[in-house]
Formats: structure tokens, C-alpha cells, sequence
């Protein structure tokens, strides 16, 4: 999704790196992309280039986000930011010591329904939030014929279902509720596969303000996909449904809250089914085209950056290193507590 995106906002893609150069070049010729290579600086050093997408697999987002920032570049680097706090943070400081324009790809942030939650919370239509919580059943890997690219099932390689959505989650509830402090998570699998990382998990956490949240996800339930989000305060509710809904529940009764128009602008983008593959989870994500939005609304915010705009007071900010790094501490402590049989774990040895 990444290659549309960027272009329906402006920018010109010069390069793409891969592992395999006989498959990145056929990539590059899908996307019509003029240099296709394995090496790095190769593309850092093209003509014109002046800022690097980072959409590998986690275990290879700190050594290549150094070198993009090394190079100079600006950089927007994908989630799960980091596998671990100390390669977060050392992203973080190297591009807060260079001051290159940094995000990452947190572009839920842009779904209107998620932007209408948590601009409702900041403008007090819930008073003070108390309590967080997101429900998700899905069958996108559900039974032993789901497939999924080698790195996703390996626990090794920071791969299932907790790794790739958690930090969203994550995302989206520190806007909500402020940062997280404790947390409590167990993970499992509910139908049977071959690999070895789970695809549903389940966390309870409290925040520093006094507010509690619960999450339970799975893409391994049999059945029609569902999902349900509420945010409760002292003056409201705020309640999302499976269609993205949001309605605002108080005293006064009921009322559905409409996204501003800025964030239903823009055309839906497929990505080339080619480019993807075949696996179960490759086609779902091509087909996913209510983030093409939500993506180009994230990069238009960061070529505005690099242009030296800013976000403009517009909401929601775009996802820094700095929400990385804090969103990673989160990360790394629900790992910590699913390896100790869902012991409470503190977050930051700092917030006891």
C-alpha cells in the first residue's frame, strides 16, 4: 500500500530494496519504480532522494533505520516499531540527534472512525476517560489450511498475530487514556497450524491516569469477522461498531458523531495483488482498501514535514519515534508478562 499512497500525495518513488534481486526487480517493474536493488546506500544515494520508507519485517527496522538516518534521509519507519526498547530508543535518539523528520507507520490513527474517538475524548464529550476496551473475532487464519509468509509464524522473528497489532492497540488507547503503566496478556492459538506464534491474545492494563482497558483479539476464530470498541468516561461513552460506527452515548441520550470531511477525501488505492504473493494474510492486506486512505493521510503528513509545514494543528498528529519508543515499552512488557503466565508487569521500572 505503501507505493500508492505515497505517490497520491506527492511523492516521486526512486527506489525499492529488497533481499532477492530477481524478485525486487520484478516488484519494482509491477510498481514502475526506475531502480530496483539490494543495497541500500545504492538507494540513499540516488538522485533526488531525500527520504526512505522502512516496510521490512521487524527484526530489521533498527539496523536499517540507522543507516536511512546515517545517510541523512527522513524516515517513516513501519510497526511494530522496534522488537525491543533499546533498538527503539536508539532509533529515537539518533533521529532526534540529527533532527531528520521521523515517524511511523501508525496510520489507524487515520480511519475516521478511530479520529472521531479520540478527538471526541480530547474535546471532554466523555469527561475524564476511565475505561478502555477493544473486542476482535476474525477468521482470516482460522484452521490449519491458513497461510502466512514464513517470518509472520516464527516467534523468533517476531512474528503472530500480538506483534503485528498490539502496537495499534496500543496507539490508539494512549490517545484515549494516556500513557500505560501496568499491564497483564496471555496469548494462544485457537485453531490448530504449523507454526509456532499465536494468533489471538488477550491484555489488561491500567493507565497512569487511574483508567483500566482490556483487549482481546483474535484472527483464528471460525465465523463472521467481528469487532466492538468503547471508551467510558465520567460524562460519556463512546461506542464503535464492527461498520465503524461511533456513537456518543450520555445523560442526554444518543447521537452519531460524523468524521470531518478532510479525512474522507483522497481515492481508494488497491496495491497489485502481484506484489503481495498469494498467502492468506498478503491478499487480505491487498485488499484492504480503507487503509489506502488512512496510509495517504499519513503520508501526506510527512511530506508536509519534510517540506517544513508541519501537521498544521490538524488532528490527529502523525505517529513520531518518540510514540514508537513509548508504544514499544508497552509492547515489551505484555511480551514480558505472556512469557511469565500473565504475571502483572510494570511497564517502566520508573512507574511503580
Amino acid at each position: 500500500m505503501h507505493v500508492p499512497a505515497l505517490r497520491a500525495v506527492g511523492f516521486d518513488v526512486a527506489a525499492l530494496v529488497g533481499t532477492d534481486a530477481t524478485r525486487t526487480a520484478r516488484r519494482a517493474a509491477a510498481l514502475e519504480i526506475p531502480l530496483p536493488t539490494t543495497e541500500l546506500e545504492e538507494a540513499l544515494s540516488a538522485p533526488g532522494v531525500v527520504a526512505a520508507v522502512v516496510a521490512t519485517p521487524p527484526t530489521a527496522h533498527r539496523d536499517i533505520t540507522l543507516r536511512v538516518i546515517a545517510a541523512g534521509k527522513h524516515v517513516l519507519c513501519e510497526k511494530p516499531f522496534a522488537t525491543t526498547v533499546a533498538d527503539a530508543r536508539a532509533m529515537w535518539e539518533a533521529a532526534r540527534s540529527t533532527g531528520v523528520v521521523n515517524r511511523v507507520g501508525f496510520e489507524m490513527r487515520f480511519l475516521p472512525h478511530q479520529a472521531v474517538v479520540s478527538d471526541a475524548i480530547r474535546r471532554g464529550l466523555i469527561g475524564t476517560p476511565t475505561m478502555w476496551s477493544h473486542v476482535r473475532f476474525g477468521g482470516l487464519l482460522a484452521g490449519r489450511d491458513a497461510t502466512v509468509p514464513e517470518w509472520f509464524g516464527r516467534t523468533d522473528e517476531f512474528g503472530g498475530w500480538l506483534n503485528a497489532e498490539i502496537q495499534h492497540l496500543i496507539d490508539e488507547a494512549r490517545l484515549a487514556v494516556g500513557d500505560i503503566t501496568r499491564v497483564t496478556a496471555s496469548e494462544l492459538q485457537v485453531t490448530e497450524h504449523d507454526w509456532d506464534a499465536a494468533e489471538t491474545f488477550a491484555v489488561h492494563f491500567a493507565a497512569a491516569g487511574g483508567a483500566v482497558g482490556s483487549i482481546q483479539s483474535s484472527i483464528g476464530t471460525f465465523g463472521p469477522p467481528d469487532a466492538i470498541s468503547r471508551v467510558a468516561g465520567t460524562e460519556g461513552t463512546l461506542r464503535t461498531t464492527a461498520d465503524d460506527v461511533v456513537t456518543l452515548i450520555t445523560a442526554a441520550g444518543e447521537r452519531v458523531l460524523d468524521p470531518p470531511s478532510y479525512l474522507l477525501v483522497g481515492e481508494l488505492l488497491d496495491a497489485p495483488q502481484e506484489v503481495h504473493g498469494s498467502s492468506t494474510l498478503q491478499k487480505s492486506l491487498a485488499r484492504a482498501t480503507r487503509f489506502s486512505r488512512a496510509a495517504q493521510h499519513m503520508h501526506a503528513r510527512f511530506l508536509a514535514s519534510i517540506r517544513g509545514e508541519g501537521d498544521g494543528g490538524a488532528w490527529p498528529p502523525a505517529g513520531t519515534f518518540e510514540d514508537g519508543l513509548r508504544n514499544t515499552e508497552v509492547h515489551e512488557a505484555i511480551l514480558r508478562s505472556t512469557a511469565s503466565g500473565t504475571t502483572k508487569t510494570v511497564v517502566r521500572e520508573t512507574e511503580v
